[in-house]
């Protein structure tokens, strides 16, 4: 199933172009020793350091390999779009002339077929190029080659991990079409995942540094000191301390309550990311007939966990904005 980086999640397509498409003495960009000096030299206060630069895995071997062809056949395009229009503007101003056509109708074929060959070959040579190709397809060995490199959370791995498995697979049309939805849906998945976790981190700075368990035991001693205080300038001022910290101590809870549902869902997203994994894994060993079913209910359960998840985040955001209120 041919996979490319318009397909999947933008944050992981960037990051894989990145270094698939960086010039070829800085490919996957990781201090790989691709040809000539086999270190990298830096300037620091104390001189000039060098690193000696790694060999590259079979993976990396193979991933450099199919760039150095992609810019060969871009090499070749870019040579066809600049000298064959050319030849074939001078082969039919020869043809026109042995035909007797006029100067001016054989300069008009001419510059026509010219300008349409010169049109198709570029166009063909700038699909040609390493981003662009990429967009369209990215190989497994591609795939096993960068991921290693990228600095992923739990679930990002999870999820490039099940691209992979899909990349490898060969699927009838209707399992491929149910399986580009599943990918759709796990691309939602994924910013949902991010979306939850930059949500949960925002709550941070609200509760502060009181968590509900250090409120209550303030609050205990606001009422031990409130029920020894005899002076009535003092329990005035007592009592309005109870009652901001017994406040406090609410908004404490709820958002606590908060985070924690964040925390379930955003583990629950993992676990549905990673039962999406092995389903796919297992569809590999269904019989072709089958394979649409059951691609059919991956997409459902992905679809499922997509608006749970929106439900969770909206609740724990009406919640945070009636307290903030």
């Amino acid at each position: 199933m041919r996979i490319g980086l318009q397909d999947i999640d933008l944050k992981i397509a960037q990051a894989m172009e990145d270094r698939l498409s960086a010039l070829p003495r800085e490919f996957l960009k990781d201090d790989i020793h691709w040809g000539g000096f086999n270190f990298n030299w830096q300037f620091h206060a104390g001189g000039i350091r060098f690193k000696r630069k790694r060999e590259p895995n079979a993976d990396e071997r193979q991933a450099y390999e199919l760039r150095k062809k992609r810019e060969e056949r871009m090499g070749l395009r870019i040579a066809a779009a600049i000298f064959l229009p050319i030849l074939a503007a001078l082969i039919v101003s020869g043809l026109l002339g042995l035909a007797g056509v006029s100067i001016a109708l054989n300069v008009v074929g001419s510059l026509a077929v010219w300008l349409g060959g010169a049109l198709f070959a570029g166009t063909r040579a700038f699909q040609s190029r390493p981003k662009a190709y990429l967009q369209r397809s990215i190989l497994p060995v591609e795939m096993r080659a960068v991921v290693p490199l990228l600095s992923l959370s739990r679930a990002e791995r999870t999820y490039c991990d099940t691209l992979l498995l899909l990349a490898r697979m060969e699927v009838d049309s209707e399992s491929e079409k149910n399986l580009r939805a599943t990918l759709e849906q796990l691309n939602d998945l994924l910013a949902s995942a991010r979306q939850l976790e930059s949500r949960r981190l925002s709550l941070l700075p609200v509760l502060g540094t009181n968590s509900a368990e250090e409120l209550e035991a303030e609050l205990e001693t606001l009422r031990a000191r409130l029920a020894e205080t005899t002076d009535h300038i003092a329990r005035q001022s007592l009592e309005q301390s109870v009652q901001m910290c017994a406040a406090r101590l609410e908004n404490a809870r709820v958002f606590e309550q908060g985070l924690e549902r964040l925390k379930a869902q955003e583990e629950a997203l993992v676990h549905t990311l990673a039962s999406v994994q092995t389903a796919v894994a297992r569809m590999q060993l269904t019989p072709m007939p089958q394979t649409a079913l059951a691609a059919q209910e991956i997409a459902e359960t992905v679809s499922q966990m997509n608006q749970q998840t929106y439900a969770v985040e909206q609740a724990v955001q009406e919640v945070m904005e009636l307290r903030q209120g």
